[in-house]
């Protein structure tokens, strides 16, 4: 019920049978001025640091401009411009799950804001959540049709559902809204790469160059269609200059190698990280019956035939794990399954198996060195040691994690064992492709330096590449006593 409001001549509401001007008013609109007073300087408040926090988040200090917004929201937890904004940080500084929390929280508040449309759909992106951020994308789209932005990102979510036509047309449309927008064009030339069409790759690979000449990721994606066109100096510049825009382009530093043929003993980790994070949404499917990728299935049948003699659940150890493929075989003979793997996108799939007890995001050598001595029973490691060309110090780690008579599986892709001039004394040769060969004399090698004996190396086809074979071996080793 709502309260009539006094005025001058009425009964004051204390009871004292004043007329109201005579007791309570002045107190009253003292408090009400008070009030509003504060109000205001809230409000002042609120303003001052948002400029602040927005001027911090242009300049690119993402983790500066997060606490800023979150000592607004504590002043006032449903100021939707700020949650926007706490959200876009969170995506940026990669907890997707916050970004989503509180971009949602600011669209309750203001649906109509096709920013935050947007940028909603862009963190359920980066969590493969790809039809909801279809939904926001195109909502940003309704509330403000000629967004180019949003445009192109209903371009790129088509474009990771695999419908090639539509993300064209969206690339298209957004290009016609905003002649200056390069990305639209940089995702045409991928489109256009993975169509093996390499000159109207590069024709917009160039354009998006031109248009965006310090984005060192354009850079890398033109260096990437010269090198399959067999441009090798346009590609190798190409790629020198979007390490020089950005020192973190993992792929351009890593081919430089490959072109150069510069010697590199792992790819770097940016570079595996963003493959595997690019791939995951098509993986299981694309490896499994376009490449023709069984070593899981081997893995799984080799060890249940070794665990005959010895019923005994195990500790079991994936080393890039991706999405779970080997750990699907291995589930049933496990006590716990433990897998590490670089990419976020790839441990969010392996994470949907619920099979795993703890998934790390990490590097091989970092997360192993954080493990106990003989914590496992068996490690193991398929299609991971292709982007390792020295394998001395994983191989050190997984011995000392190893129980006695535990085992170590892995796949390598077969290096020329005649090639010992070429490859030096390394035993491992970076190809053409980007992944790494290893020679057996190499690791039979590390196997009796480590403390290891081979029960096994079975010749395998890693993989399918351009309809070639591409030979190598599984091999098993036990951990000597």
């Amino acid at each position: 019920m709502t309260m009539k409001k006094l005025s001058r001549n009425d009964p004051c509401s204390c009871g004292s049978g004043k007329k109201y001007k005579q007791c309570c008013m002045a107190a009253d609109e003292a408090a009400y001025a008070q009030a509003d007073k504060q109000k205001q300087q809230t409000q002042d408040q609120i303003a001052s640091w948002l400029d602040e926090g927005m001027a911090v988040h242009r300049s690119g200090q993402i983790e500066a401009a997060s606490k800023i917004y979150e000592q607004i929201l504590r002043l006032k937890p449903d100021h939707a411009d700020t949650l926007h904004l706490y959200g876009v940080t969170a995506h940026q500084l990669g907890d997707y799950e916050r970004a989503v929390q509180f971009i949602k929280q600011s669209l309750r508040i203001n649906p109509r804001n096709f920013y935050a449309q947007n940028n909603l759909g862009s963190a359920l992106r980066e969590s493969a959540q790809l039809d909801q951020a279809l939904e926001c994308f195109q909502q940003a789209c309704k509330l403000k049709p000629d967004y180019a932005e949003a445009h192109s990102n209903i371009g790129n979510v088509y474009k990771d559902m695999g419908r090639e036509e539509e993300a064209i047309s969206a690339y298209k449309h957004a290009s016609s809204l905003n002649a200056g927008l390069a990305e639209p064009w940089n995702n045409l030339a991928l489109i256009y790469q993975k169509r093996k069409d390499l000159s109207l790759a590069i024709q917009c690979a160039e354009r998006a160059a031109a248009l965006q000449p310090n984005f060192a990721e354009i850079h890398n994606t033109l260096g990437n269609i010269y090198k399959e066109a067999g441009q090798t100096a346009q590609a190798i510049s190409s790629y020198q200059r979007a390490i020089a825009l950005d020192p973190q382009q993992g792929n351009a530093l890593h081919f430089i190698h490959v072109l150069t043929g510069q010697a590199s003993s792992q790819a770097p980790v940016s570079y595996v990280s963003k493959v595997f994070d690019d791939y995951a949404e098509r993986f299981d499917q694309h490896l499994q019956e376009v490449l023709e990728y069984h070593i899981p299935a081997v893995i799984g049948k080799e060890l249940r035939q070794l665990r005959v003699a010895d019923k005994s659940a195990w500790r079991i150890l994936d080393l890039g794990c991706g999405t779970g493929l080997v750990a699907k075989e291995l589930a049933p003979m496990a006590a716990s399954l433990v897998g590490v793997d670089l990419s976020e996108k790839m441990l969010l799939k392996a994470q949907a198996r619920q099979i795993y007890h703890r998934l790390i995001k990490a590097d091989l050598l970092s997360m192993t060195q954080q493990e106990a001595a003989a914590s496992y029973e068996v490690v193991t490691a398929a299609d991971v040691f292709v982007y390792l060309g020295q394998l001395d110090n994983i191989i050190s780690e997984v011995s000392r994690l190893l129980i006695a008579d535990g085992l170590f599986t892995f796949s390598v892709e077969a290096a020329d064992e005649g090639a010992v001039q070429q490859l030096g004394s390394t035993g491992y040769t970076l190809r053409s492709s980007g992944r790494y060969a290893h020679q057996l004399t190499y690791l039979d090698k590390l196997a009796s330096e480590y403390g290891f004996t081979s029960l096994q190396c079975l010749p395998q086809t890693i993989r399918m590449e351009n309809l070639q074979a591409i030979p190598g071996y599984l091999l098993i080793w036990r951990k000597q006593t």
